[in-house]
C-alpha cells in the first residue's frame, strides 16, 4: 500500500520529469527529446497505438515544418505516475507540413498530453492536438470552415 509521503514524492518526480522533459522539446534535440520515452512506450492515437519510432518521426516532421516551434506549458496536473499537461504552442510554417508547402505564417495551437511515467520515462502517453487550428493557419482548411466550427 502506498503512504501518503510516497505518492507525494512520486507525483513530485513526475511533474519533474514532466518538466525537464519540455524544456528539452524547446531545446529541439531530438535525441534528448527521445530519452523522456521509455523504449516499451505506447502512444495511443486516434487511428492506433504505435511505439517510439512513430513519436520520433512525428517529431522530426514536425520541427522540420516549424523550426522555431516553442512548447508553452499553460498547466500541469499530476498525481502519482500520471500527467496531464496543457501546452500552447507557437511557431513559423517554414516547411513543408502535410503537404502544404512552406508560408511562413506564424501559428498557435493547443494540445493536451496525458502520460504515465515509468522509471522516469513516459511509458505511456495520449494527446489531443487541436490540428484543426493548426493546419486553418497555414491554409489547408478555409478560415471559413473553421468559424463554422468553433
Amino acid at each position: 500500500m502506498t503512504t501518503v509521503e510516497e505518492l507525494a514524492s512520486q507525483t513530485e518526480r513526475t511533474k519533474d520529469v514532466t518538466r525537464r522533459f519540455f524544456q528539452a522539446c524547446n531545446r529541439h534535440q531530438l535525441d534528448e527529446i527521445m530519452s523522456f520515452f521509455h523504449p516499451d512506450i505506447v502512444h495511443h492515437s486516434r487511428l492506433s497505438d504505435y511505439p517510439k519510432e512513430g513519436i520520433a518521426f512525428a517529431y522530426q516532421v514536425t520541427l522540420q515544418a516549424f523550426p522555431d516551434l516553442k512548447w508553452n506549458v499553460l498547466e500541469t496536473i499530476a498525481e502519482g505516475d500520471r500527467v496531464a499537461v496543457l501546452v500552447q504552442f507557437e511557431g513559423t510554417h517554414s516547411g513543408d507540413y502535410l503537404g502544404k508547402p512552406a508560408t511562413g505564417r506564424k501559428v498557435r495551437f493547443f494540445c493536451v498530453d496525458i502520460g504515465r511515467i515509468k522509471d522516469g520515462q513516459f511509458i505511456e502517453h495520449r494527446g489531443v492536438l487541436d490540428e484543426l487550428h493548426l493546419v486553418a493557419q497555414i491554409g489547408v482548411v478555409p478560415e471559413t470552415f473553421l468559424a463554422q466550427m468553433s
